[in-house]
């Protein structure tokens, strides 16, 4: 499993539990920030991985 797949999942896993009910209010706000956070991250290794891999081209 690469970077971007890990960051995509642990975005998810924070998504789900945002969305349970039982949370409280600003726990869910601070879920779906850290989502936002490991999304951006999943962002930027693909992106890295794409540069890397084409830079030596």
């Amino acid at each position: 499993m690469g970077p971007n797949q890990h960051y995509r999942e642990k975005a998810a896993r924070a998504e789900r539990r945002a969305d349970d009910p039982r949370h409280a209010a600003g726990m869910r706000a601070e879920l779906r920030a850290a989502a936002r956070r490991w999304r951006h991250l999943a962002e930027q290794a693909d992106w890295l991985a794409r540069r890397s891999r084409y830079s030596e081209v």
